[in-house]
């Protein structure tokens, strides 16, 4: 079965209003339930400009998808547009990478219902000690079992058809935006006003902003989901980019006013430390808990409620979407099959189901899989984002939109995927990196099983420059300094400027390299859209 054949064979059941849902419940999940703490504890009120930057830097890549979104709607975009434009391996590592990070993103959200269901349940979650990542949370067998019955629940729910996935998307996205609405009304009335003023040292202020920016990635990287399912869309020309931007801009303006609100209720007397003591806030101080710290039990009850539905939401999204992945960076074997009933890759998403069963059965804790899904996960965004828009353009291919002052977006929106890896911190940047790089042992493994591995290490020193790009971001954030893990050899904030010229230089060597037309056969080969989705819907 061939790209387009596989593509045609979906169902196009989604509008603007599923989409839409979908964008914005899979950014807006568990993190933000959780994630304002972690922010917190490393920049006090500063961490407002960390959402707010990295709002920003994620809205660039963001409307890059936007665009290619609109230019071929097909499914799991992302890896064609890799493939098409830079090469079969530097597509494959950033599928690879998605497929690690959407993989990793149901088993968090169903670990984040588990450890909120704990104060109710003491027997779902346990702590234990590994090494690397020290004392963690983890899932006792009866937290494991819960997990995995929810799992395959979702996924036979996005097996039966593309449809029920969206309504489940929307009805669950305005469950989690009432829950967190009541947050915010509520907690307007428990602030205490002096918080805001708690502001961190000069010395450190700088670091602890971007670093609070590397722990709201993960509360962002939900946008591509519209993008991934696009083979599925009505009207996609207009309905991706405008699900895309939507879902984004609404995400922004929540988590600004989520997190000044987390911010206002910190109680100092409950937490037993003196004012503006922010290192104190535990990473995994939840809004439930902060409104219990304030008396308010009743918001407490309501917003525990609000992150099960919301984790149940995402898990759900990201189901479905990751099922996508492998389906389409398979080539003619069984991961590539459609239903005949149910028009959903069915044998793909039951695969995704294995493998989301081992994580859960064998997790490294929660914050372990947070960091390593949020690498793996932005890494891929500027391989198979401005880099692959740019191209297109230079070969003549003309999308539905179009992002402005792309000369210089572009660029800065592959730096920024470059500095949101880097901001994790070593030695989670080495982890996640490390995590990727087994995309490479896969490449291989696949080549000679398809007797194809002469070609495959061809491939692999034409895109060399992407091995040297992950080598060279991890032996930077070694020699980083210590704000950010490192050994201190390359202070701040010259290490910014070092990650942000290696970057720029591997962007423009791999635009250069790959800017050329390629000839006709590799253009009717790979494009894989019904060109009645593509010149006979406007974006208007």
């Amino acid at each position: 079965m061939t790209q387009l054949e596989k593509n045609q064979r979906l169902k196009k059941d989604l509008g603007l209003l599923e989409l839409t849902a979908m964008g914005t419940g899979a950014i807006i999940g568990a993190g933000i339930f959780v994630a304002p703490a972690a922010v917190a504890d490393l920049a006090g009120p500063d961490g407002l400009v960390s959402w707010i930057i990295g709002g920003l830097a994620m809205l660039v890549l963001a409307l890059f998808y936007a665009e290619l979104g609109s230019l071929k709607p097909i499914t799991s975009g992302f890896y064609v547009y890799a493939k098409e434009t830079i090469g079969d391996f530097s597509a494959f590592m950033s599928g690879w990478g998605t497929l690690l990070s959407y993989a990793t993103t149901a088993p968090i959200e169903l670990f984040t219902i588990m450890l909120y269901l704990t104060s109710f349940f003491p027997s779902l979650t346990s702590s234990l000690t590994i090494p690397i990542f020290g004392s963690v949370s983890s899932l006792t067998p009866l937290g494991i079992a819960v997990s995995l019955c929810v799992l395959w629940l979702l996924t036979a729910l996005n097996a039966i058809g593309i449809k029920y996935g969206g309504a489940y998307a929307t009805a669950t996205t305005g469950l989690k935006l009432a829950a967190l609405g009541s947050f915010i009304i509520g907690g307007a009335f428990l602030i205490h006003p002096s918080n805001y003023g708690l502001f961190l040292p000069a010395s450190s202020a700088g670091s602890g902003v971007l670093l609070g920016v590397s722990a709201t990635v993960f509360s962002y990287m939900g946008f591509r989901q519209p993008t991934d399912v696009g083979a599925e869309v009505k009207n996609p020309r207009r309905n991706i980019p405008l699900a895309v931007v939507f879902s984004m801009l609404l995400s922004m303006v929540i988590y600004v006013i989520i997190y000044s609100t987390f911010v206002g209720m910190t109680n100092w007397k409950f937490l037993g430390t003196s004012p503006g003591n922010w290192s104190a806030v535990p990473s995994t101080f939840t809004l439930a808990q902060l409104a219990s710290s304030n008396g308010a039990g009743g918001l407490a009850l309501l917003i525990t409620a609000g992150i099960v539905v919301s984790a149940l939401g995402t898990a759900g999204i990201y189901i479905a979407t990751t099922g996508r992945v492998p389906f389409q960076m398979a080539d003619g074997s069984a991961l590539s099959r459609v239903h005949a009933r149910f028009a959903t890759p069915y044998v793909s998403m039951i695969a995704v189901a294995i493998l989301q069963t081992f994580l859960l059965t064998f997790s490294l804790g929660y914050w372990a899989i947070y960091f390593l899904s949020a690498i793996s996960g932005v890494l891929s965004y500027g391989i198979s984002g401005p880099l692959p828009a740019m191209i297109y353009e230079k070969r003549g291919l003309k999308p539905a939109f179009r992002v402005p002052a792309r000369q210089v977006l572009a660029p800065l929106g592959f730096v920024v995927s470059s500095l949101l890896v880097y901001w994790s911190s070593w030695p989670y940047t080495g982890y996640g990196l490390g995590f990727v790089g087994s995309g490479i042992a896969a490449y291989l493994v696949v080549k000679r099983l398809r007797s194809q591995l002469r070609a495959g290490l061809r491939e692999m020193m034409r895109e060399a420059w992407l091995l040297l790009y992950i080598a060279g971001l991890i032996l930077i954030s070694y020699i980083g300094p210590s704000n950010f893990g490192g050994t201190d050899l390359l202070p701040f904030p010259l290490d910014q400027l070092v990650v942000a010229s290696f970057s720029l230089a591997v962007y423009e060597y791999a635009y250069l390299a790959n800017s050329k037309k390629p000839s006709g056969v590799s253009i009717r080969l790979l494009y894989i859209c019904d060109s009645r989705d593509i010149y006979a819907n406007s974006f208007f």
